[in-house]
């Protein structure tokens, strides 16, 4: 063997390994770009409540500018009310120690009306506060809202 190729045969693995992470390295960099540019183009705002928020008793309305939302919640059921069209609506629980994953919710009759089922939360800790996480997607403008509810209730503890 000659002393190129023995010198070949020791670099090789390095550029091998070296050349994959440099790849992967500019991919990312592109769709990270990708991505921030997607996310310029759309804007988000926060939705404001307009109203007490005593789920399951009374509904919740969320307001900004034209967009009012009447979210409402029965023994199985969160129901969302929209006077606009939306693409798509995600409710959410969380305490300030845990998330829990969103529940997407289905498009009932229209795109203004929208139907999830409630998923029962255990272990939940009566000294930290319970909130609700909502977002929703209309025409290329995107809301969402946090909002404290109470801890009894279909989601948690009676």
């Amino acid at each position: 063997m000659t002393p190129h190729t023995k010198a070949a045969t020791i670099i090789a693995p390095f550029l091998l390994i070296g050349g994959y992470i440099a790849a992967d390295f500019y991919s990312t960099t592109k769709e990270e770009k990708m991505l921030v540019s997607e996310a310029k183009n759309i804007s988000a705002y926060e939705l404001k409540l307009s109203s007490k928020c005593r789920m399951p008793d009374e509904p919740c309305i969320l307001k900004k500018d034209q967009l009012v939302i009447k979210l409402s919640a029965d023994e199985k059921y969160y129901y969302l009310e929209s006077n606009m069209e939306l693409v798509g609506a995600t409710l959410g629980l969380a305490q300030l120690d845990r998330v829990t994953r969103g529940l997407e919710m289905q498009r009932v009759s229209d795109s203004s009306h929208w139907i999830t089922r409630i998923r029962t939360l255990s272990n939940l800790k009566e000294d930290i506060p319970l909130l609700m996480r909502i977002a929703l997607e209309s025409d290329k403008k995107r809301y969402y809202a946090e909002f404290p509810i109470t801890h009894s209730g279909p989601w948690g503890a009676n």
